[in-house]
């Protein structure tokens, strides 16, 4: 029960999912990789993350150290990974082990335990009295991932208060959240705007994991105070309700331009993001209460979304409609046409569905070369839509579908459109209706 619950924990970072996680899991058994010292190029993945998953079995065009494996999941890197960042953790960090550090390894050893995840990591402490800071290199050529905590981290936490860093991290790693799209890869701005929403969930998704392992409401919301405010306990009377205040003067002032190009939700949305989450029947059921919980994740997630976007704005939700609808008309209306007719009745039946967008798609018929201007419509859009979410691009699938089964027509035809249509979108699976 407790490994299902950390698994639809992950539903805040897939709603807004880029990245298709139904991969081969045979693929693993037919692989036998020799590890090689190599030297060390650049360290990146994929500029196309979709291209850096791979289904085949016959990955013999990549070397070795190209290759990583993840459970079911086949990546491939750019270049050959390097081992200098495990190299150079163990020449200026010091790894934990419990005969030197026993209360942080005991801290760990407690947080697995928590939320039923093996431990395959490697944890480090480097010397930073600055940053109160922790990472996972999520992607190390070697066998175990690395986890870093920053030594000013581990003085300013308290060990409870470390289990919630410490899940956090683990929860990237757990849900692969490095092998999302890097905004600053990309040139379209709602894409980048997209892919910087999709990290904000990510964050959501880590920090729930790192309630669970330190399993309180109190050191979570601590923790994350202490990250915002580098104030140690002897500075600060703790009142979560007070400091949430600022919340709502947040809000109050409006759209906030740094909130909606930032990779991390502000400390204010995180904190009210545990606050409720530990209303969730899902977190009590974790944790085998006898409370039942006010609220689902989905109910949870919908709250969340309101109270982002009253401080990042409807910018992006209001691009993202634009690009869907667009595509929506312009591939009906290639539906439509498919028996290269479009009878009045069929046009009254198009101008009811979309109202008054419909107009401007009529009228373009009419010109000479309206078949031209038509493919360079639908093209376009498409080709926008193509970098909309997931969860939109196959709502704009279906309803596509649901406009084949009401046109009239023949059905192979209206099939084979909109099967090119979702091949636009990457959505290579056969249509049907």
């Amino acid at each position: 029960m407790k490994a299902h619950i950390v698994a639809t924990i992950l539903l805040s970072s897939l709603l807004f999912g880029f990245v298709d996680t139904e991969f081969d899991s045979s693929i693993n058994k037919e692989l036998n990789l020799e590890q090689k010292h190599i030297p060390c190029g650049k360290q990146t993945f994929s500029s196309d993350i979709v291209s850096a998953f791979k289904k085949e079995s016959n990955l013999n065009q990549y070397s070795p150290s190209q290759l990583y494996l993840s459970k079911e999941w086949i990546v491939v890197l750019n270049v050959p990974y390097c081992n200098n960042h495990l190299s150079n953790l163990l020449t200026n960090s010091v790894k934990v082990n419990k005969e030197i550090l026993p209360k942080v390894g005991n801290a760990i050893d407690t947080v697995f335990k928590r939320i039923k995840i093996e431990n395959v990591f490697n944890f480090f402490i480097t010397a930073d009295n600055n940053q109160a800071n922790a990472s996972c290199s999520l992607m190390s050529s070697a066998s175990r991932p690395d986890i870093v905590l920053t030594s000013r981290l581990i003085e300013l936490l308290s060990l409870e208060e470390l289990q919630f860093v410490i899940g956090h991290e683990v929860a990237h790693y757990v849900y692969q959240h490095a092998l999302y799209p890097n905004h600053n890869n990309v040139e379209d701005n709602n894409l980048k705007l997209n892919i910087l929403n999709l990290s904000r969930a990510a964050e959501i998704s880590a920090d729930r994991i790192g309630f669970l392992a330190c399993a309180s409401l109190e050191d979570s919301l601590r923790a994350n105070f202490k990250l915002a405010s580098g104030l140690s306990d002897k500075h600060f009377n703790f009142k979560p309700s007070i400091y949430l205040d600022q919340l709502r003067d947040l809000e109050d002032l409006g759209k906030s331009s740094s909130e909606l190009w930032s990779t991390h939700p502000s400390f204010l949305i995180r904190m009210q993001s545990l606050i409720w989450f530990s209303m969730t029947k899902e977190y009590h059921e974790f944790f085998d209460s006898k409370k039942k919980g006010t609220y689902n994740l989905a109910e949870i997630d919908k709250k969340l979304d309101s109270k982002i976007k009253k401080v990042t704005g409807d910018e992006l939700e209001k691009s993202n409609t634009d690009i869907y609808e667009r595509a929506l008309i312009w591939g009906s209306l290639d539906i439509y046409l498919s028996d290269k007719k479009f009878s009045k009745t069929e046009q009254d039946e198009f101008a009811k569905r979309f109202g008054e967008k419909a107009k401007k798609a009529i009228s373009l018929l009419k010109v000479s070369n309206a078949r031209d201007m038509l493919d360079k419509k639908i093209d376009s859009s498409f080709a926008e839509a193509a970098q909309l979410l997931k969860t939109d691009k196959n709502k704009l699938a279906n309803e596509l579908k649901e406009v084949g089964k009401e046109t009239g027509g023949d059905k192979m035809k209206k099939l084979k459109i909109i099967g090119k249509l979702l091949n636009i979108l990457g959505i290579k699976k056969p249509v049907s209706f």
